[in-house]
């Protein structure tokens, strides 16, 4: 085509979308599925960049170890340390030359006793006591040295006394290619974080941009049906259809290029999941989001064309066609039970693969079940208008023949919810499955939680000054292995410790020299649940004597405790440990001490933080399919005016073409998720359907088809009113 016929067909196209019904709220609808469009594409490269530019300042602070030959600069190890469930790393460091080079963000050296923290612990609680849980901070961990922003993390330089109390490896420098620490030990895999945006974000973006793409479809596939007859080529209807479109397309774009700009200039902290995000790196990938915003303009419109009907061979009939034909439909119809299929035997493919597969094949069910109803409205519409021309009932008569010629209609009305129900139910089953995998998060918020800790150091018994700093009514009790078998597992746990110490956890206190025995399920539940990882279900030998180490090479293992009513100060626990056990001390609470890590748990807030916000794109998107419909409707059933002066039929029409749908599809939708989520629940760690969830399901469809109804009835009414025959 011609440069001048291009844009005459262009001019022609933004007329006609200006002054076509529902021109204006098609005009926004464009405008927000563009935006939300652009701002997925634009999350899945901060992913990117962000993944990219934490393993890079993660490796550049990764110490080289000196080999054989080499002059040492600096002594450095690193231990676990937490609070509510959060691990954390701390790095202890040492110099050996005066030259040694600074681990990245540290601006100098530290003396002996003191401490470099990073922001997120410099302003952590103040009950934790941070600044001085390790000695005395002296500054903070600038940006370059952490993995994020947020990141935990503290350099220690402990005291000459303290040095030689723990293993410390000596190192030449810093960006070598030993294990990497802190934060990137615990985040989960790129991939998984792309998906899960790709899943809870972008299915939920190209429903929307669906459905704001056929807003308004009648009128516009008569004017291109009309335009066909008149001769005008495909590449002409195409150019015109892009011109009703661009406007508010490139409008969107350019509103989702100002949402970006803030990200670019500051340091943002996401709400509700506590992370974030690094203005240096996303200025690194500026060129990508800038093709991210221009490549979902693209999208849009070529989204746009995608839908435009089907043209109309010469000689076929001018009857609308069937529900199942066009190749969309049918692809969509064979694909969503090979899909069902695939999700119900994912388990079969191993581990990781089975995990990969049935998330592809549930995307697969969600985005092709609107299709499927489609076909059954039509095919249930087509029997049922039987009936009523029978029954001489012409509302039902009126939908089920629409509902049978135009099966698009019911996609288009239900694909958003639909969706929604996959994108709400599948959040919920992803939370439940990692917090099955979790640790007792009930457990760690409890008052008994945080009665006792254990405290593991290289130490063979406690120092008078730690015992002088725990805090007031603490008693102690040394903990050990017994009855060590082959497989090296223990069949049994020592306990020994003064008398009122061991009658504190309702212990016998047997003689000097003698033993007790005290079954597992005898013990207090705090011994049970902090030796369960190391003891498992196995009874105590309870012994009375110092504490100290008992039978264990390694060090003394020992529990510290108040009474099961009065919350001890953990934090003075692990302060004492640091700067009065050993440098590298342990010191943990029952709370936290289990065979599942808090970590994972979470993480597991991305998903309903991601979850929510493609539920509200979803529910954008469902109120623009319904305010289309509700646009299409009153314009069809205006002309019945001049047939019957009564408004019921436009009510009963209503419910039949709009809230019937509606209905049916919340319970295909309800069944689906009971359905797909089977492979995933029940069983050890696995995840728990919620009932409850699918009861809200149920209703809320319900309170929506009725809305409709009303909606919908109320509008051609109204219309009705004040139609006056028109060219359209």
């Amino acid at each position: 085509m011609k440069r001048g016929r291009m844009r005459h067909m262009l001019r022609i196209g933004r007329a006609a979308g200006r002054s076509a019904e529902g021109g204006r709220a098609r005009f926004w609808a464009l405008l927000a599925a563009t935006t939300v469009v652009a701002v997925t594409l634009c999350s899945l490269a901060v992913t990117a960049a962000t993944w990219e530019g934490r393993e890079q300042r993660g490796e550049a602070r990764v110490p080289t170890f000196a080999e054989q030959g080499d002059r040492p600069s600096a002594l450095w190890s690193r231990y676990w340390d937490g609070y509510q469930g959060r691990q954390f790393t701390v790095v202890v460091i040492a110099p050996l030359t005066d030259d040694a080079p600074l681990p990245p963000g540290v601006a100098r050296w530290p003396g002996p006793g003191e401490v470099f923290l990073s922001p997120a612990l410099a302003d952590g609680p103040a009950s934790e006591d941070f600044p001085r849980r390790y000695g005395t901070q002296v500054g903070t961990i600038s940006a370059e040295g952490l993995a994020s922003p947020g990141e935990r993390l503290a350099y220690v330089r402990p005291t000459t006394a303290m040095l030689g109390t723990a293993r410390m490896e000596k190192i030449v420098g810093y960006g070598g290619p030993g294990p990497v620490f802190g934060d990137l030990r615990v985040v989960g895999p790129r991939s998984s974080m792309l998906a899960m945006i790709g899943v809870l974000l972008g299915l939920p973006a190209l429903g929307l941009a669906a459905a704001a793409a056929r807003m308004g479809a009648a009128g516009r596939d008569r004017r291109d049906a009309l335009l066909r007859t008149l001769g005008a080529g495909r590449t002409a209807r195409a150019w015109m259809d892009i011109g009703a479109a661009v406007r508010p397309v490139c409008a969107g774009a350019a509103v989702a290029a100002l949402l970006t700009v803030p990200f670019l200039l500051a340091d943002v902290e996401l709400p509700w999941i506590d992370y974030t995000l690094y203005a240096p790196d996303l200025r690194r990938v500026g060129g990508t989001l800038a093709a991210a915003v221009a490549a979902s303009v693209v999208g849009m419109l070529g989204l746009i064309l995608l839908l435009r009907p089907a043209a109309v061979h010469k000689g076929t009939s001018t009857t609308p066609r069937a529900a199942g034909s066009g190749l969309l439909r049918l692809l969509a119809l064979g694909s969503c039970p090979a899909f069902l299929v695939l999700a119900l035997t994912s388990k079969s493919f191993g581990a990781q693969r089975s995990a990969a597969a049935y998330l592809f094949a549930v995307v697969g069910v969600w985005a092709t079940l609107p299709w499927v109803i489609g076909w059954l409205a039509s095919r249930i519409s087509g029997r049922a208008s039987r009936s009523p021309r029978r029954s001489g009932d012409p509302a039902r008569l009126i939908a089920a023949r629409t509902t049978a010629a135009r099966p698009g209609m019911v996609v288009r009305l239900v694909a958003a919810m639909v969706i929604a129900i996959g994108v709400v139910g599948q959040t919920q089953i992803i939370t439940s499955l990692l917090f099955a995998r979790s640790g007792d998060e009930e457990q760690l918020k409890s008052v008994q939680g945080q009665t006792m800790a254990l405290v593991q150091t290289s130490a063979t018994r406690f120092t008078d000054a730690f015992t002088a700093a725990l805090p007031a009514g603490a008693h102690a009790v040394a903990v050990s292995a017994g009855d060590i078998r082959p497989d090296g597992s223990s069949g049994s746990r020592i306990l020994q410790g003064p008398c009122d110490s061991l009658r504190a956890l309702r212990l016998p206190c047997p003689a000097a020299g003698q033993e007790a025995h005290v079954p597992y399920g005898d013990l207090d539940q705090r011994l049970r649940v902090s030796g369960y990882q190391s003891f498992g279900p196995t009874p105590a030998i309870v012994r009375t004597g110092p504490v100290v180490a008992v039978d264990r090479p390694g060090g003394l293992q020992a529990v510290v405790f108040t009474d099961t009513d009065k919350p001890m100060d953990i934090p003075a626990v692990k302060r004492a440990a640091h700067l009065h056990l050993s440098v590298k001390a342990l010191a943990e609470p029952v709370a936290e001490d289990g065979a599942k890590s808090f970590t994972v748990g979470y993480q597991s807030r991305w998903i309903p933080f991601l979850g929510t916000v493609g539920t509200v794109v979803l529910l954008t998107a469902m109120a623009l399919a319904s305010l289309s419909e509700f646009l299409r409707f009153s314009q069809t059933l205006a002309p019945l005016t001049v047939l019957t002066g009564r408004s019921r039929i436009f009510h009963t029409t209503a419910f039949w073409c709009l809230g019937a749908p509606l209905l049916g599809a919340g319970a295909i939708g309800a069944v689906a998720h009971v359905v797909l989520v089977q492979p995933v629940t029940g069983g050890e760690g696995g995840a728990t359907l919620s009932w409850n969830l699918v009861t809200a399901v149920l209703l809320a469809t319900a309170l929506l088809a009725a809305a409709a109804t009303a909606a919908g009835g109320a509008t051609a009414a109204r219309r009705a009113q004040g139609w006056r025959p028109r060219a359209d």
